[in-house]
């Protein structure tokens, strides 16, 4: 396999814990239970009624920001990779008005940072494009690492290898991941076997 050049990370649930009770925002919203928030929001042309909608998602998004802590390891794996010389980016579907109040929580600079006004929100592959052109090497010499399916769906379809991080129960969708990572701790020999290997092997 290619050198492992720059590592993307999902934000919510990745880097750090905000708290967001996803269904109470699907209910405030008025979606039904299990749809995508961002993608029901689409479903509601202009009007009054997509802006209550923003309103409660930017509510919910901010106070996250502000309750956001690290996980735990995430901090340790981060100056890792920064002394390594590997490039950390963040690609996000939060908007970046929270996104940028939450990583101020991490005290880490990260080279790219996309949001969902910045291009078509994950699983739509367009934000690891973008950020493998502005870092001006391919995806396959990339990794994505999340927590959601929408996290390993955006890096596979771009090329880039991806890792579920699933610190509890191996959720029914963790076999599409080419890894599975349960805690930050072992994230440091984790990158290094994938970079001995020229295919993924079975988690």
């Amino acid at each position: 396999m290619p050198q492992i050049r720059g590592i993307i990370f999902d934000m919510d649930g990745t880097l750090v814990d905000s708290r967001l009770d996803y269904d109470a925002i699907r209910r405030e919203m008025g979606l039904s239970e299990g749809m995508p928030i961002l993608e029901g929001l689409e479903r509601v042309p202009d009007g009054s009624q997509r802006d209550r909608m923003l309103e409660v998602i930017r509510a919910h998004e901010l106070r996250g920001a502000d309750e956001a802590v690290p996980i735990e390891g995430v901090l340790e794996f981060l100056s890792h990779l920064e002394e390594r010389g590997v490039s950390s980016a963040v690609l996000t579907r939060n908007s970046r008005e929270s996104t940028s109040r939450t990583l101020t929580r991490l005290n880490h600079s990260f080279s790219q940072i996309v949001t969902r006004e910045d291009a078509l929100p994950k699983p739509d592959p367009a934000g690891v494009h973008l950020i493998a052109r502005r870092w001006g090497f391919p995806p396959h010499e990339m990794i994505v690492i999340g927590d959601y399916l929408f996290d390993i769906q955006a890096g596979r379809r771009a090329g880039a290898r991806g890792i579920l991080f699933a610190p509890g129960l191996r959720p029914d969708y963790a076999n599409e991941a080419d890894f599975v990572l349960q805690h930050f701790r072992d994230a440091v020999d984790l990158i290094d076997r994938m970079a001995c290997l020229d295919e993924p092997i079975a988690q």
